[in-house]
This record gives structure tokens, sequence and C-alpha cells, in this order.
């Protein structure tokens, strides 16, 4: 008899799954497998390897030793699980892949393709990007599985689609040639995962910094979410430290701790981002908003002083000399005296 294996590309889009065929029971399924690491990132030269893996966590945690104990730990653990769990379908198992189109995820099912290279005959794709929701004048798709409730999944199960044998040939092609890259970074555009330079995303980063202070955390909040490729916060993160130590950014705080790290740009970072005038162009408008907003916030203040100082001369009158109630207030004695008068 026949058995359906799920299989998806992230912790959180397993943990759905998990729910919603154990717990919910919305649609059949034996297992759920869930391959553990975004490869995406790092090095895949020569097929995955898990010292390699490894060491590519290691070297964008190095400063966070609680986050890069934990993640090498949870990934030790997790390959292991996942390869037994792979090894141990059945050719009777149908398998289902569920992916979106965000290079996590289609990166992930390209490995699983070779993994399951002898069971071609039982795959079927839940690409979840090609259904399309319309509603409250919003079109909208999913980027990837992870983004989507429970409750929802199984709107999903109606789309899969047995996969092609050309597909099958073209994707492990794919898969092939970025194998045989030593970039440390794919995006998934114009329909395909792409090989890119680390640094792609260091302009969007300069873009979104400020020449104050502000918290990492909300620099890569708003460089994920107002890109067109979807990418870990890990890797933003890990960029931000680069560039800091490039002198495109200053900072302050704990450094490589997210949560405790602030930046700024620098100068060289201006001149840096220069290079792009639709990056500058929109840096320099949100500056002159930010410069707007906080000289109104000096003024209140300023106005807010004001009204304290007068208050307390007021009551002073008659107390105090005029020279006196001016020294004490930081009103000029013309001001003191125009109050009495």
């Amino acid at each position: 008899m026949e058995s359906i294996i799920h299989i998806c590309f992230s912790q959180s889009a397993g943990g759905s799954l998990k729910h919603a065929v154990k717990k919910k029971k919305l649609f059949e399924g034996k297992k759920v497998i869930v391959f553990p690491d975004d490869i995406s990132i790092g090095i895949i030269q020569n097929g995955i390897n898990l010292s390699e893996r490894l060491k590519w966590v290691d070297s964008i945690n190095k400063e966070d030793e609680r986050i890069r104990l934990e993640e090498i730990d949870y990934l030790k653990r997790a390959y292991k699980q996942f390869y037994k769990e792979i090894s141990n379908i059945k050719d009777t198992d149908v398998i289902y892949l569920w992916y979106g189109e965000c290079c996590s995820d289609i990166c992930g099912m390209m490995y699983a393709l070779e993994l399951l290279k002898n069971k071609i005959e039982n795959i079927y794709f839940i690409n979840v990007s090609e259904k399309i929701y319309e509603g409250n004048s919003i079109i909208y798709t999913y980027r990837a599985v992870a983004e989507i409730i429970t409750e929802k999944l199984k709107e999903f199960i109606k789309i899969r689609r047995k996969i092609e044998y050309k597909e099958y040939h073209d994707l492990i092609n794919q898969w092939e040639s970025l194998k045989d890259n030593n970039s440390i970074l794919r995006i998934f555009k114009d329909g395909k995962v792409q090989a890119v330079s680390e640094d792609y995303f260091d302009i969007n980063i300069l873009k979104y910094t400020e020449n104050e202070f502000r918290k990492c955390t909300r620099i890569v909040g708003s460089v994920m979410g107002y890109s067109e490729e979807k990418i870990s916060d890990d890797y933003i993160f890990w960029r931000i430290g680069e560039l800091t130590k490039s002198g495109m950014l200053e900072y302050k705080g704990k450094f490589g701790i997210m949560r405790e790290m602030e930046v700024k740009i620098t100068q060289k970072g201006i001149e840096y981002m220069s290079t792009d005038s639709e990056a500058i162009s929109f840096w320099r408008s949100k500056e002159t908003e930010k410069q707007f907003e906080r000289d109104k916030i000096n003024e209140a203040k300023n106005k807010g002083r004001m009204e304290e100082r007068i208050n307390i001369a007021k009551k002073l009158m008659y107390i105090l000399d005029v020279e006196v109630i001016a020294e004490k207030t930081g009103l000029t004695v013309m001001q003191v005296k125009n109050l009495i008068n």
C-alpha cells in the first residue's frame, strides 16, 4: 500500500506541515521530513558536506557563542535525522515536495531531487507560489511554505503535480552548475536560482542605514521586508558585520550580537552607495524626512523648555531680583522684566 511522504525545507514549514498532518489531520501523510539547512547561503561547491556547512555556521556566528553552539548542535542532529528518514523512504511511497519560489526552498528541493534520483516516478511538486490569491483589492502569492498558516495548507494539495522527466533533468543540471560555483550566495531571480557575489545585498543594507545609530535588528528587518529576493536574517547581519569591518558602517554596543549592536553609515559608506543612483536618491530622501522629524522634535522640546522656564520665573518674581531670576532660569534680564510688565 502506498503512503504519502511530505518533504519541506525549513523548520517553520516542517512545524506547520506536521501539525496539519498529525494533529489536525487536514490531509494524508505517513511522515513529514524536514531538510534543516538554508543552502542558499554558504559553500555548496562539490556538493553538500556537513563539515563545510558547520564551518559556515561557525564563521557567521563566531561572535555570538550561544547562537553558534545551538545552531551547530541542531544541524548535526537534524542532518543525521534527515538522511535516515530519506533512506527509509520505500519504493511504493508517494513523495510530495513542498516549496515556494524562494532560493532556500528551491535549493533544498533540488538537493532532495539529487538524493531521490531513484524515486522520480513517485515525486509530486507542490509549488505554493503557483497559487494566486485575490481579495480585498490585493493579489498575492506565497514566496515560501513557511509563510503559510497550518489551516491553509490543505488548499495546496489540489495543485500538486507529478514531476516531468525534462523538468527533473533541467533542475538537476541547474543544481550541478551551482555546485561547480564557489559562490557563498544564491538568489532566485528571473525564474531560476543564480549564484551571485557575496556583496549582492550590501547596497540595500546601506540604503536602509541612517546616519544616526540604530539597532541592527531594525536594519535587518527593513532589508528583508523590502527585498525582492527572500534572504535570511543571519546572512544580512553577517554582511552588516563585514561592512563595519570595511569602514562603511560604524557600530556601538556588542559587535556580532544582533540584539545588542547598533550601526550608522559612515562617509565611506555613503560614497560607496553613491555608485547606485537609485539607492543614494532613496537614502537622501529618507534622511531629509528624518531631519525634518528631528527638527520638529527639537522644536517641541525647546518650546517645552521655554514654557517651563517662564513658569519658574513667574513663581520667583516677587521673591528674587530680576537678575537672579534670569541667571537661574536661563532667560535674559529683559525677558524677565517683560514678564513683570
